[in-house]
């Protein structure tokens, strides 16, 4: 944009903030090509991943879809580590094979696919073990037990919580009891995210609940928080829960 010789200094203001205005309004048309978007939109997800953001991170790869271009092969990688993440093993497990069986061995992220894709797998089974029976009941198939999807939500002591766990009749079951403190380490998995370690299908409100086992006047308890079983005061019943449990066998 031309300036002649003649003109003041607030005229050359005027004619260079408009240069910038248009400038501004030229910018946002030139966007980048939607495969380089793609792209741009892939290194976000992935960085976002990288911080546990998963949430943001699959927004990002929403947009690569609404791109409506062919998807590159990375996108089933980092889609796949999103799904896994978010607990969608299914579909993680078809992403990942896709990436595999398109990028193959010279693919960049071929061995953290394949690594990732065995977690999920491994994972998959892991959760397979316990049943939901869809009556507010859950079988563990290894053991053959049968437990209440949740505890019973309030403080309560030993002798209550035994007496919860005979009136329980969860499923239309009235053989219930109170489980022992083997029972309940059983259920521990340390591979589940905290604060309580445990299959998803099973709510705790608190990480300790009562074991049957008694010692003069204390009890076995369990934590799903650190793995570990500890005693008890058989009185004390402050964030003490109790966690009905059947044979189902």
């Amino acid at each position: 944009m031309r300036v002649c010789p003649g003109s003041t200094l607030s005229q050359k203001i005027i004619v260079a903030v408009g240069f910038f205005v248009l400038i501004g309004f030229i910018m946002p048309a030139m966007a980048l090509p939607p495969e380089m978007e793609a792209n741009k939109l892939l290194l976000s997800a992935a960085a976002k991943l990288d911080r546990n953001n998963n949430e943001d991170a699959g927004q990002d790869l929403e947009k690569i879809r609404a791109l409506k271009v062919k998807l590159p092969e990375e996108y089933f990688f980092q889609n796949g580590r999103y799904l896994a993440a978010t607990k969608q093993t299914t579909e993680a497990k078809k992403n990942l094979q896709t990436y595999l069986d398109q990028a193959g061995k010279e693919g960049k992220s071929y061995d953290a696919a394949l690594k990732l894709y065995s977690q999920v797998e491994a994972n998959e089974k892991r959760l397979a073990r316990f049943k939901d029976n869809g009556d507010g009941t859950v079988t563990d198939t290894q053991t053959g037990l049968m437990w209440a999807a949740k505890d019973n939500g309030r403080d309560i002591d030993w002798a209550d919580a035994r007496v919860y766990c005979m009136d329980y009749s969860g499923g239309g079951h009235t053989d219930w009891r109170m489980p022992t403190q083997h029972e309940l380490a059983g259920l521990y998995d340390k591979e589940e995210a905290g604060p309580n370690h445990i299959t998803p299908l099973i709510k705790l409100s608190k990480c300790c609940p009562w074991a049957i086992e008694t010692q003069g006047s204390e009890s076995a308890h369990f934590s799903f928080d650190d793995g570990y079983g500890y005693w008890g005061s058989q009185i004390g019943s402050l964030d003490d829960r109790v966690l009905p449990v059947r044979n189902s066998k």
